[in-house]
């Protein structure tokens, strides 16, 4: 497996971000990757930055990816987290069942790592593979670091072929944190977009799903919840087949109400208050969410109710 890490920024390039995740992927010593940084055309680097690049081997605004077998691409932002021993995980999973599209499973940016894998471990204590595993060794991980690498020893993938399944889009429908077989891409849509993710689960046989996290990452949802409305805005339903259509309208509208709940809790300027809630506005269609008006109305002052409704 030869793996493509296409690197966008979140927003403006968090450059001590970018430098730390590089490490992270220089440590995984698997040779077989190409790096580009995909900037937006608003942003450049500077000439420190680009000797830098040139040293990690990164490359700039090069996508121009190699159609070639057991090849994948991988996007990820600069805010991402690669764990220890993930390419390796991907690199057995993509030999045994080649040109599949692969999902992650991922812990948050938004909160403390080892606590994550702290309760991981122990909401799975039970769990068959855990239990192996405490048989096989009478050690016990006391660092952060032993913990990462013991995540490794409770891998385990499902192979699934409901892919129309729509409580299951939010793990296979996002532009970042899935390896995407090359093979099935189209090359006319953004490497970086829930659309190019969508046509690939359209032409998969099937989605292997990583159970075990090999990364860390923020939900683009809560992270930037303008440009996720922007990108499921993107996806032309009339265009998709019979069978997609209505499987993907009803997920587009659980996003909707996703995308509420996150403008009632997150810190976001006034202008994207008022636009996100001004577009769903239009576009939630019943049945949903009984407090959807009215939750609207409570997370806004009387002045942005008054301009939204009258």
């Amino acid at each position: 497996m030869h793996v493509f890490i296409n690197i966008v920024p979140q927003a403006q390039l968090d450059w001590a971000k970018l430098s730390s995740l590089i490490e992270e992927l220089a440590n995984q010593s698997f040779a077989a990757t190409t790096l580009n940084l995909q900037l937006p055309t608003e942003q450049s680097l500077t000439a420190e930055q680009q000797a830098q690049a040139a040293s990690w081997h990164l490359s700039v605004n090069d996508l121009n990816l190699p159609s070639t077998p057991h090849n994948y691409l991988l996007n990820l932002r600069e805010t991402d987290h690669v764990l220890p021993g993930a390419l390796q995980q991907w690199d057995q999973l993509a030999t045994q069942h080649p040109g599949s599209l692969i999902s992650l499973a991922a812990f948050e940016t938004t909160q403390n790592l080892d606590d994550q894998i702290t309760a991981y471990f122990a909401e799975y204590e039970s769990s068959a593979t855990q239990q192996t595993f405490q048989t096989l060794t009478s050690t016990t991980p006391t660092t952060p670091t032993e913990r990462q690498m013991t995540l490794w020893a409770r891998q385990s993938y499902s192979i699934q072929t409901d892919l129309q399944t729509v409580g299951r889009l939010t793990q296979r429908l996002r532009p970042t944190g899935l390896l995407l077989p090359v093979t099935l891409l189209e090359h006319d849509l953004p490497l970086v977009s829930i659309a190019q993710a969508f046509h690939v689960l359209q032409l998969s046989q099937d989605v292997l799903r990583l159970h075990v996290p090999t990364i860390q990452r923020q939900i683009w949802a809560e992270a930037t919840p303008v440009a996720w409305l922007d990108e499921l805005q993107r996806i032309d339903v009339q265009s998709l087949g019979v069978m997609w259509q209505p499987v993907f309208t009803e997920y587009f509208q659980r996003q909707l109400n996703t995308l509420l709940d996150t403008a009632g809790k997150k810190n976001l300027s006034a202008a994207d208050h008022v636009q996100l809630l001004s577009r769903i506005k239009e576009l939630i269609t019943p049945p949903t969410k009984v407090w959807s008006r009215l939750g609207l109305l409570r997370m806004v002052s009387p002045q942005m109710a008054h301009r939204l409704f009258y």
